[in-house]
């Protein structure tokens, strides 16, 4: 989201997120999109699936993070 001066000057915002956010970011849901995967084909039970996501959670941290713990 930009914001703009109400005098008229326009402001850009930078983006506070880095590339290395980013990479993490996607190499987060990449990796979340396999364990999913994998628990649809029932190779892994729920209780492991909700175990690996937690881990990648907190190894990724992506920028989401607090809305899915």
């Amino acid at each position: 989201m930009k914001v703009k001066k109400p005098e008229g000057k326009k402001q850009v915002i930078k983006s506070e997120y880095t590339e290395r956010d980013l990479k993490a970011e996607l190499n987060f849901y990449l990796s979340d999109k396999f364990i999913q995967d994998l628990f649809l084909l029932d190779e892994i039970s729920l209780e492991e699936y909700r175990k690996i996501r937690r881990e990648n959670i907190k190894k990724f941290r992506p920028i989401l993070s607090e809305l899915l713990l």
